[in-house]
This record gives C-alpha cells, structure tokens and sequence, in this order.
C-alpha cells in the first residue's frame, strides 16, 4: 500500500513524462516512455539489420560475408551491434540525452545496447570497451562524453570488461553531418591517436562504442587507429544507425 501512495504522492510534485516525445507517462513503468513510444521503440528493436555494417536489411540478405550493400566493402571493424534505425522515438532519446545533458538517459541506452551485444555471437571474445573520444574542446563545452557515458552503462548490464580510454581525439573536426558525404572519412582523417605508448591493446579484442552511426567514416578511422595500436579485432555497438546521406545534428 505504501509503495502506490509514495507514487500518487510523488506524480503530484513531479510528474512523469515521457522520456522521448514528452507526454505524461505511468510512474511505474519499466521504462521511461508513454506507451505509443514504448510501442515504437519496441518494433524498431524488431527491425533486422546487418551484423556486418549495421544497416538495415532484409531477413534474407544477410550472410556471413555481409548484406548486398556492404559484401564488396572493406570495414576496418570486423562486427557492428546497434539497438535500432535513428528513427523515433530513438531519435528524440538520444538527442534529449546528448543535447539536452539528460545524463540519466545513459544507463537505459546502455542497457538496450548491453542486450543487443549479449546476443552477438563474438560477444565473449570481447576484451575490452573503448568509447570514441571528444575532442577535449566539446567535451567541455558538453560537459560529457556521450559514447563513454553509454559504454560504462553497458559494461554494468553486460558484464564486468575493461572500459578503456585508449583513444584520443587529437583534433577538433567539423561535425560529420554538416559535411557531404564525399568529404567525411577526409574530415576525421588523422583525427585520432592511441594515449600513449602503453595503451595495452596488443592482442586485444575491442568494442568500440558510440551513440549514432551515419556514413560510418568516424567508427573506421577509430577501428583503423586501434589495429595500429595493437589490436587483434574491433567490433563496433551503436545505439542508432542512421541514413549514410542524412543531415542534421546528433
């Protein structure tokens, strides 16, 4: 009896919304979203996508060697996790978390990323987990890393693993989205060094986590840097993955 008082008591000072779309939302709930939101998020999680490259793909066009899209590509990543398209109310998730400071968004990111990891079948093979950095500019006018954030909540709902700050973001870059297509994998060219000579990633098996994957160009430079640092494999786990061609800011 006590625990639906403290509620009603609670609503009536602070009442609930939804995370995502803002409406009021059932204090109660496992999570944080009205249920036309719920009930959004839980079809995106149905969506099928390529383990390969993390794009959208048909219950059929996926094999080992990866989707039609992706199979004559290279990828300096070996595998990529996602928890779905960058579609709502995902969208407003990780945009509410990342630009509106909603820092207590991370852990449930992390989770819907930690199940998402728990069913990839390189998913013991992981070693350790490596955000991808900021440049320390951003971050201080953010006043957090985003990917880091997410990545330290998915290693507490996935299991004990290494998280690494293994990567530096040497220079400031122009977000990829404001930037064409042609001219992203440019833009992050050099951007990022291992810290220092140290780091102790020979002969590790890495995931590198970030919160949304557009064209992929920042994944694969940071996959890239980390095999020259010493690692044996780098596996990627993105929150969204959203249209390589899409503009905006996230």
């Amino acid at each position: 009896m006590l625990r639906p008082l403290w509620v009603s008591l609670r609503q009536l000072v602070l009442p609930a919304h939804c995370a995502a779309c803002g409406s009021p939302a059932p204090p109660a709930r496992l999570l944080p979203l009205c249920e036309p939101c719920g009930r959004r998020l839980a079809r995106l999680l149905e969506a099928k996508y390529c383990g390969r490259c993390g794009r959208g793909a048909g219950p059929y066009a996926y094999d080992t060697g990866g989707c039609a899209a992706c199979r004559d590509r290279s990828h300096p990543y070996d595998a990529v996790v996602r928890v779905g398209p960058y579609e709502e109310p995902l969208r407003s998730l990780i945009l509410r978390y990342k630009y509106g400071r909603r820092v207590e968004l991370a852990p449930l990111l992390g989770r819907f990323l930690a199940e998402r990891f728990a069913l990839a079948p390189w998913a013991d093979r992981v070693e350790m987990v490596v955000p991808v950095p900021l440049h320390w500019t951003r971050q201080m006018r953010r006043g957090f890393n985003q990917a880091e954030a997410v990545a330290r909540a998915l290693v507490g709902a996935a299991g004990p693993r290494l998280v690494g700050k293994r990567l530096l973001r040497v220079r400031p870059t122009p977000h990829q989205t404001r930037l064409p297509l042609s001219r992203r994998a440019a833009n992050v060219h050099g951007a990022f060094e291992v810290r220092g000579r140290h780091a102790g990633l020979e002969g590790k098996r890495v995931l590198l986590v970030d919160d949304v994957m557009t064209s992929g160009s920042t994944l694969a430079e940071c996959a890239r840097t980390l095999r020259r640092g010493g690692a044996a494999a780098v596996y990627a786990a993105v929150v969204a993955v959203a249209g390589a061609d899409e503009s905006g800011l996230w």
